[in-house]
C-alpha cells in the first residue's frame, strides 16, 4: 500500500510541476505520455506492486467464488427437497443426502464406487443423488444417457453398478451389454436415450455444475460442503457424520 501511495505521489508532483493546476484539467498528449513513461519506471522499479494487484486481486475473486458456491448449495439443496426425477442409491426416504457428479468413463469414480456401496450397506440413512455428469467424450454421455433411460424403467441401481463394476472404458455394444444383464428393456431404452426428459436432464445437471464450479468428477454435495475428487468410505461417513451433528 505504501508503494502504491508513493507512485501516487509521484504522478501528482509530476502534474503540478508540469502545469496541472486541478485534476479538471486535461494533460496534453506529451504530457500524457511522460506520465505513462513515470509508471512504467516505477513499476519496473518496484515489481512488487503488481504482485500486491495481483495478490489483492486473487482473494477478492475468491471470496466472489466462495459467494457464488455457496448461493448455488443452497438453491441445490433446496431443489433436492422436491426432486423426483433425478436417479438415486440408498434409501429414498433417507435424511441423510449426498450429491454425486459422476461419469462411467472416470477411473476414479470406478474406485469410490466399492466404498460407496460398503456405506449404503452399513447406514440404512443415506441417500445418493446421481448427477450424471459426462466430461469424458461422446461414449461418457451415451452411458449416461442409457443410465436415465434405465431410470425410467426402474432399474438405474442395477444398470450403475454394472457400469461401475466395469474395468474399461466401454464402446456403445459394452453398455448395451451391461443394460441387458441388468435386466432393461432394450428397444424401449435406445428409444428413451434421446426422450426429452433425458436430455433435459443431462443439461440442468451440466448447469447446477457450472454454478458449483465443477469440471471433473467425481465431485460430492455432503450437507454444505463441496468436495472434489474420489474418497474413501470413511471419508465420506465422517462428512456424513459432520453434517448430520450441524
Amino acid at each position: 500500500m505504501k508503494k502504491i501511495k508513493g507512485l501516487l505521489a509521484a504522478v501528482m508532483a509530476f502534474s503540478l510541476g508540469t502545469g496541472m493546476a486541478n485534476a479538471d484539467d486535461a494533460l496534453s498528449a506529451a504530457q500524457q505520455e511522460a506520465v505513462k513513461e513515470l509508471v512504467k519506471s516505477y513499476l519496473v522499479e518496484n515489481p512488487e506492486v503488481v504482485i500486491d494487484a495481483i495478490q489483492a486481486w486473487k482473494l477478492k475473486q475468491a471470496a466472489v467464488q466462495e459467494e457464488q458456491q455457496k448461493q448455488a448449495l443452497a438453491v441445490l439443496n433446496e431443489s433436492l427437497k422436491e426432486d423426483t426425477t433425478t436417479p438415486f442409491l440408498g434409501n429414498e426416504k433417507a435424511q441423510s443426502v449426498i450429491v454425486e457428479f459422476s461419469d462411467y468413463n472416470c477411473p476414479y469414480c470406478k474406485r469410490t464406487f466399492p466404498g460407496i456401496k460398503e456405506l449404503l450397506a452399513t447406514d440404512a440413512d443415506i441417500k445418493i443423488m446421481m448427477m450424471e455428469f459426462p466430461v469424458l467424450g461422446p461414449m461418457s454421455e451415451y452411458a449416461a444417457k442409457a443410465a436415465l433411460a434405465a431410470h425410467i424403467q426402474g432399474k438405474y441401481a442395477a444398470f450403475h453398478e454394472g457400469m461401475m463394476d466395469t474395468g474399461t472404458r466401454l464402446d456403445e455394444n459394452g453398455v448395451l451389454g451391461v443394460a441387458q444383464k441388468a435386466g432393461l428393456d432394450l428397444v424401449k431404452l435406445k428409444q428413451d436415450m434421446n426422450a426429452p426428459d433425458v436430455l433435459k436432464q443431462l443439461e440442468s445437471n451440466a448447469l447446477m455444475a457450472q454454478m458449483l464450479g465443477i469440471s471433473g468428477t467425481p465431485a460430492f454435495v455432503i450437507g454444505d460442503q463441496l468436495v472434489p475428487g474420489a474418497m474413501s468410505k470413511d471419508k465420506i461417513k465422517a462428512l456424513v457424520d459432520e453434517s448430520r451433528a450441524k
